[in-house]
């Protein structure tokens, strides 16, 4: 068995009332004449693996919504002060692409604007390397971006309880889940809505119908409190499958759950219940 975490939190600041809107990294420092934000590209300079790591390095902020700017600063090793550098990008264990240049100034102070073209939880770095094929290449810490994207959800579930779901879990009504039409059945999926947050696992195929991207079963909407067709902020997240989780309410007791327990999400308690769904 699996557990599935949910709390409400402020997750993503400026996610307010439905309206999806991040403040951008107005007014960024960009030392050294840094590019102006950009996005990724498969024909960026091919940077030789780092020799060393040394350094700082910051994400401001830390999670935005996607094609919003990021800002990512930080210094280098007094050696490498007014190189060159390199932000590269990485998704998952997937290979670095390298997507800005800038200079490091003679502090080897740097602040680099970019555009986040791709959704999902992204690592970066910036490397310090006169040229792309240069012999003493160093890189600094890294860092992480939650890049989320903004889609349309409704929800489901009357006339469809007892009824057994395209990954093979019986819904109730005390199910929190979401239908995809393409992630793996139990992939993490973290939701934001109005300042609350959810992660929940694919548990159905669809929606299809009403323009929506992905389904809620009707717990997981009374958890993030949306009662209509609404733009939320997604994000999959990368490694183990989750299982389904039952909701309890404030005031009550699950109602039509199977095998499920719980406390209610709104205590910003864990929900551990169901089976583990199996891989699509």
């Amino acid at each position: 068995m699996v557990r599935a975490r949910t709390a409400i939190r402020w997750a993503i600041s400026g996610l307010c009332a439905g309206l999806l809107t991040l403040p951008a990294a107005a007014g960024a420092a960009t030392d050294g004449g840094a590019t102006a934000p950009g996005e990724p590209t498969a024909s960026g300079p091919a940077i030789a693996a780092p020799t060393a790591v040394a350094g700082a390095l910051a994400v401001a902020p830390a999670s935005l919504l996607e094609h919003q700017v990021a800002v990512i600063s930080g210094t280098l090793a007094p050696v490498d002060a007014g190189r060159t550098v390199w932000l590269q990008v990485r998704q998952g264990r997937g290979s670095w692409s390298t997507v800005l240049r800038a200079q490091a100034n003679a502090a080897g102070a740097f602040a680099i604007s970019w555009r986040a073209s791709r959704a999902g939880a992204l690592t970066l770095r910036v490397v310090a390397s006169d040229t792309a094929s240069a012999s003493s290449v160093t890189a600094t810490p890294q860092a992480t971006l939650a890049v989320y994207q903004e889609v349309y959800a409704s929800w489901y579930g009357p006339g469809f309880y007892g009824n057994r779901t395209a990954c093979g879990e019986k819904l109730t009504r005390s199910m929190v889940g979401i239908a995809d039409r393409t992630l793996p059945c139990g992939t993490a999926v973290s939701l934001t809505y109005d300042g609350r947050s959810l992660t929940l696992p694919v548990i159905d195929r669809g929606p299809y119908a009403n323009g929506a991207t992905i389904d809620l079963t009707h717990a997981a909407a009374q958890e993030l409190g949306i009662t209509e067709t609404v733009p939320v902020a997604m994000l999959s997240l990368s490694g183990s499958l989750i299982a389904p989780a039952s909701f309890v309410s404030p005031s009550g007791s699950p109602t039509g759950a199977t095998g499920a327990t719980g406390t209610t999400g709104f205590a910003g308690t864990s929900l551990v219940g169901g089976a583990t769904a199996p891989s699509a």
